[in-house]
């Protein structure tokens, strides 16, 4: 699993004083109650087991208006990212991945999915809001993502009746990611199902199963109040009998991996244990969830590749105004950018163009001189893009002794079928360049209101 409480931040920048009109409005009607209330709430069991400790004390409020542009934004860009070997390799995806390092077995698992032929896209891209609109800090596709479970925060918010009001006063909205993730599940079974709600196949392969099994049962327990009935199995426990594929006696018709590509790669009995699961697909009785070509789309270069268009002139009208919009400067670390690296140290960020967590991640402007031309000719053994650092709007949270500025990541769920809501990971704003739980994250639910929808331009 991807875990959804370690996810790399990057960008350690911040816009001050942002505070909307709503927020203020919260912070007024809660004066008393707001340092408590976050670590108060009505959790589902399972949920608040797992998350309920690292509650902020507060949700969070955006203009829907700027969600549903970033969100329309980013399907402009994963369009982008589809087209890269059309517009740049003469239609080789092969070409393409060796570009991005993705080799061997990897790229074999990739492209062996026919173009235009895998699962229907599955994202939750990472941003920072900057108060107007959002900027896009890495493209996270596949359905291993965390943060499927989120709007239990917001159901639990609009269970506590002063809240309640006050929602309704504000017309404050949200969307249900996991009702989002029960309709793509439906359209993706219906081929096998006929339309009646699938059974699916939690599979995961890792050796850290353990670790992620009371974040699976939250997921499960979320899905099923959603209609969807959901079994947690190792990938190698999945059985063929009577012509279906069963997980622990029960028939499945969806087999939706938790592990990444290099998971996958990295185990060296992947592949039987994935024959039953094809053979079954090739059968049409279950279907494989997502894709292996979603580790093409998640690959960082790939906004390299989809900046560098831009620069050159060769997108669009409306496709340059949305990567204008949402996409910082990217570019692929090569030895002609070394001189303007190192002078613009900081205001770059230097990561990895696969991976999770914040691994290999180096922030310009926390390194030295000497730390980050160290770190510059190492990334050029290997994969590695440079990005603009990127600001955010720092968020007032009570603490009981005043207030202290905290430093929102919002993960955008962006489906085929829309905008499938948000997951909101925030640290401290003096801490480092990367959000995970050693450097004392915390989880929040955002509520979007109504505002008029803003010039695009």
């Amino acid at each position: 699993m991807i875990d959804a409480y370690s996810t790399p931040c990057q960008w350690r920048t911040s816009i001050a004083d942002g505070m909307n009109r709503v927020t203020g409005a919260y912070l007024e009607t809660f004066p008393a109650a707001v340092p408590a209330v976050g670590r108060e709430l009505p959790l589902e069991p399972a949920f608040g087991g797992v998350y309920g400790t690292r509650m902020l004390s507060r949700p969070l409020f955006v203009p829907e208006p700027a969600v549903r542009r970033a969100a329309a934004d980013l399907r402009t860009v994963v369009d982008l990212v589809a087209s890269l070997p059309d517009r740049l390799f003469d239609g080789d995806r092969r070409r393409l991945c060796a570009w991005l390092g993705i080799d061997g077995r990897a790229a074999d698992l990739a492209c062996a999915v026919p173009p235009g032929a895998g699962t229907p896209l599955y994202a939750r891209p990472d941003l920072y809001y900057d108060g107007t609109g959002f900027r896009l800090l890495e493209l996270n596709a596949g359905s291993e993502l965390g943060g499927v479970d989120w709007a239990a925060i917001n159901d639990a918010y609009l269970r506590l009746p002063d809240f309640r009001r006050f929602a309704a006063e504000h017309d404050l909205g949200h969307v249900d990611t996991g009702r989002e993730i029960a309709t793509y599940l439906r359209r993706l079974a219906a081929p096998v199902t006929g339309g009646a709600d699938p059974v699916v196949a939690l599979a995961d392969i890792s050796k850290t199963m353990a670790t992620y099994h009371a974040n699976y049962v939250s997921f499960v327990e979320h899905m099923a109040d959603r209609g969807i009935d959901i079994r947690i199995t190792h990938i190698a426990d999945l059985v063929e009998r009577d012509g279906r594929l069963h997980a622990g006696g029960t028939p499945v018709d969806v087999v939706m991996r938790y592990f990444t590509l290099e998971e996958f790669c990295a185990e060296p009995r992947a592949e039987e244990w994935l024959a039953p699961v094809l053979r079954a697909q090739d059968k049409g009785t279950v279907v494989f969830f997502a894709s292996f070509d979603h580790g093409i789309t998640a690959n960082k270069g790939c906004l390299a590749l989809v900046s560098q268009l831009r620069d050159e002139g060769r997108l669009s009208a409306e496709e340059a105004a949305a990567v204008d919009r949402i996409v910082p400067w990217t570019r692929r670390l090569t030895p002609d950018l070394l001189d303007r690296c190192r002078a613009e140290r900081r205001r770059l960020v230097l990561k990895p163009g696969s991976g999770s967590s914040g691994a290999g991640v180096t922030a310009g402007w926390e390194a030295t001189d000497a730390e980050w031309d160290g770190a510059l000719t190492a990334a050029l053994a290997g994969s590695f893009v440079v990005q603009e650092r990127v600001d955010g709007v720092l968020e007032p949270v009570p603490d009981g002794a005043g207030r202290s500025d905290w430093l929102p990541v919002w993960g955008v769920f962006v489906f085929e079928h829309g905008y499938a809501g948000t997951l909101i990971r925030v640290s401290r704003a003096d801490a480092g360049a990367v959000v995970n739980e050693a450097t004392g994250s915390a989880f929040s639910c955002a509520f979007t209101y109504p505002e008029p929808e803003p010039d695009p331009q």
